[in-house]
């Protein structure tokens, strides 16, 4: 029971970050009702659809994320997929130090430089990865459930503050690409799950305790940004931040936060770099340092980019890639070249997919596409397969 509380936890405290809240706040042009709807079927799809067959099948067999991809794609793919994978995750550790350390410079928290607070920030992510297994654990869990505390503060000051619902600038975003964003954020921790979970002797309860860690606290978060959006006005969270006064509150909810969800990429970036190099016997956590300094690098040269343009780029890659590999896994082996081959047309077929604005997303769709590609390769290979026999 404590396994699954500590990994509840962990979840919880991943999705608890200024980039979910930010996410949040880009469905509030649909309003109210549509925005709530796009945000929960968002977030059950991208939680239990693609979180949860991943972090199962990476504990039931004992492989960590990026390793499942072995059988379906060969050494090869686990090579290429591992860098993909380090590559996105220097640019979220890169990223969070960035909103970071700009969210303490627009709120004048710390009344330092914007070097000084990237520093801090990075910092503590490090002292974070340096912590022995148990105490990080302890420590985590309380820094979490705090944040919870601070973060129902946040909701409560949503009631007491002048609601000014006029300011929201009108920008048009449809039903589906709102409940793409939803899904496009868990789909984010895709290549990252299972390394949480590899080692568990019950796969199954442990990946329903930390998939429903991720999908209640990013479905919070969300929920902040979007109501903070429509009920006040404020399209920029660090305003409403601002306006709450709570100073000491917020510093810790933004430096903590971030180092909740930043030390899963830079220690699954480790656990990535360990695929492309076996023979460093440097600890995941070691490795994980050296990518928070390079996300520390990029952060202090360069600008933060849409979230929009990064998720769909993660999506587009990683959503074919998964697809396969549970079509795999759970249902018929098909050949590696015809995996690849699936793969890469899913990658490049997204873009052409986000003309149609499916209502349940542009992942939903080119999942489905997906499943039914392979299945009737799978028809088509067996087929052959038969006929060739004598």
């Amino acid at each position: 029971m404590k396994i699954n509380r500590n990994q509840f936890l962990l979840w919880f405290g991943a999705a608890i970050s200024i980039a979910e809240i930010i996410t949040g706040t880009l469905i509030a042009p649909l309003g109210l009702f549509k925005g709530s709807l796009a945000i929960i079927i968002g977030h059950l799809i991208g939680a239990f659809l693609l979180l949860l067959p991943a972090s199962f099948i990476g504990g039931q067999r004992q492989q960590n994320a990026i390793e499942l991809t072995r059988p379906v794609y060969g050494a090869t793919g686990v090579l290429l997929f591992s860098i993909l994978n380090v590559v996105q995750l220097i640019g979220w550790t890169g990223v969070m130090i960035a909103n970071a350390a700009q969210s303490l410079q627009q709120l004048k928290l710390l009344k330092t430089s914007y070097l000084v607070d990237l520093l801090i920030v990075a910092g503590l992510i490090i002292g974070w990865l340096a912590l022995k297994t148990q105490v990080f654990f302890r420590l985590n869990n309380l820094i979490v459930l705090l944040l919870v505390v601070a973060c129902a503060g946040l909701f409560w000051q949503l009631g007491v503050l002048p609601h000014n619902p006029q300011q929201l600038v009108t920008q048009h975003i449809s039903f589906g690409a709102a409940v793409e964003l939803s899904i496009a954020m868990a789909l984010s921790w895709l290549p990252l799950i299972a390394d949480y979970t590899q080692h568990s002797k019950k796969p199954l309860t442990l990946s329903l305790w930390s998939t429903s860690g991720y999908f209640f606290g990013s479905l919070g978060m969300f929920f902040l940004g979007f109501l903070t959006v429509i009920l006040t006005g404020y399209t920029d969270f660090n305003q409403f931040l601002a306006a709450t006064h709570y100073g000491v509150i917020v510093l810790f909810i933004i430096l903590f936060s971030t180092i909740t969800t930043t030390f899963l990429d830079a220690y699954s970036a480790g656990i990535n770099l360990k695929n492309i190099f076996p023979n460093w016997r440097l600890a995941p956590n070691t490795l994980g340092i050296g990518v928070t300094l390079l996300g520390l690098g990029l952060a202090s040269s360069t600008q933060l980019f849409k979230y929009e343009l990064f998720l769909s780029l993660i999506s587009a890659t990683f959503t074919p890639l998964y697809t396969v590999v549970f079509f795999n896994l759970l249902y018929r082996r098909l050949p590696k070249w015809l995996n690849f081959s699936c793969w890469l047309m899913g990658t490049v077929g997204y873009y052409g997919l986000q003309r149609f604005d499916f209502p349940l997303g542009t992942t939903t769709l080119l999942m489905l596409c997906i499943i039914g590609a392979l299945f009737v390769s799978s028809y088509v290979t067996r087929t052959i397969h038969q006929s060739a026999q004598p």
